[in-house]
């Protein structure tokens, strides 16, 4: 029997990584030393510039961890000399296919290895196709979709970038330049100043709209790489909520072939009144409050 592996490529701001503690409190999965993999897009953009970064995002001296701002634990299967030897070009499917399967190896205690790669949602069909068939002779795989409110989890986004540039300082520029790639000076002033809703408005404005938004090509995208019955869409506002328990419980257990309790659930800043919840700086993303005429015009666009 094939081992499994999980795959939740997003969406970015609708809870990906309480979903992740949640599974990992289950002993569902384990990522490793970094919930976001990102070797995919590593692969995909083929850069010398995102290799530099995830080399040293995974072979530096351990620095404060941005999601729990403590600094960053070893976790079992953390080798200096073994991450340098996976992410140093040429990358390819066999190199993941090999670090799936040391996750799975070095952590027998719980069900699966996963990559919970945001980034992931962006790849062409072409290339998420490509990986699928790769993979599909070794593992057994399982993909799950985060979906939330379109214009509460776009206000959300446009303040991670606000969030990144105080969490991660340096990094986060580097990051930015490697993935985002922005020109646009008053995008950049905005972030600088803290200034989310004028940010939220231009962007609408201008139709600058990331590619997380588009939740139905994007789940489609998935269905045709990976197959329709292997592919699970999750609403985060459902998950969290305990009148929709039974529901959605049954359906992630079922899906995912392993039971999954709602005491396995880990909290979610954007479906809690408490705002300041340990392992989840990356959720400090509403800077300013999403006034009722903000939503209202990305309803028009979203």
């Amino acid at each position: 029997m094939k081992p499994k592996i999980l795959l939740n490529p997003g969406t970015g701001w609708a809870g990906t990584t309480p979903f992740y503690y949640t599974l990992r409190n289950a002993k569902f999965c384990n990522a490793g030393y970094h919930k976001e993999f990102h070797y995919l897009e590593m692969m995909s953009q083929n850069n010398a510039l995102f290799d530099d970064w995830m080399l040293e995002r995974y072979t530096d001296a351990p620095k404060i961890e941005y999601r729990t701002q403590k600094p960053r634990p070893y976790t079992k299967e953390w080798d200096k000399d073994y991450y340098t030897g996976l992410l140093t070009a040429p990358h390819s499917f066999d190199k993941y296919i090999h670090h799936m399967m040391h996750l799975h190896e070095s952590y027998p205690e719980y069900h699966c290895a996963c990559d919970f790669s945001n980034h992931i949602i962006g790849l062409s069909e072409e290339f998420l196709t490509a990986h699928a068939k790769a993979i599909e002779p070794h593992f057994d795989v399982k993909v799950t979709m985060l979906v939330a409110d379109p214009v509460f989890r776009y206000y959300q986004e446009l303040g991670g970038l606000i969030n990144q540039r105080i969490y991660k300082e340096s990094l986060s520029e580097k990051k930015r330049k490697i993935l985002y790639k922005n020109n646009d000076l008053l995008i950049d002033y905005y972030i600088r100043h803290k200034k989310q809703q004028k940010l939220f408005r231009y962007c609408i404005e201008k139709s600058i709209i990331s590619k997380n938004c588009n939740y139905e090509y994007n789940f489609n995208k998935l269905c045709w790489s990976y197959g329709n019955k292997n592919v699970l869409l999750i609403e985060m506002e459902k998950l969290w909520n305990s009148s929709y328990h039974n529901e959605m419980f049954d359906k992630l257990s079922t899906f995912l072939d392993y039971e999954i309790k709602p005491e396995h659930l880990h909290p979610n800043v954007y479906c809690s009144k408490e705002k300041e919840i340990e392992g989840l700086a990356d959720q400090n993303t509403e800077y300013e409050p999403l006034t009722e005429e903000l939503y209202e015009l990305g309803k028009k666009h979203l």
